[in-house]
């Protein structure tokens, strides 16, 4: 599997290079500067809610 053909899901600077090779980096509860780098941000719920995104 390609890089680009995952999600990663971060919610601190540390997972800023994972997400920037991701095809999908979702902020999970993020501090601001993962929010604001991410592709999507879940900031209530679940991760349940990510099935929502993906649909």
């Amino acid at each position: 599997m390609r890089p680009d053909q995952t999600i990663a899901v971060g919610d601190g600077a540390n997972d800023l290079p994972m997400m920037g090779v991701a095809g999908l980096s979702v902020a999970y509860h993020a501090k601001p500067k993962v929010r604001e780098q991410a592709m999507v941000a879940i900031n209530a719920g679940g991760l349940d809610r990510l099935l929502e995104v993906i649909r």
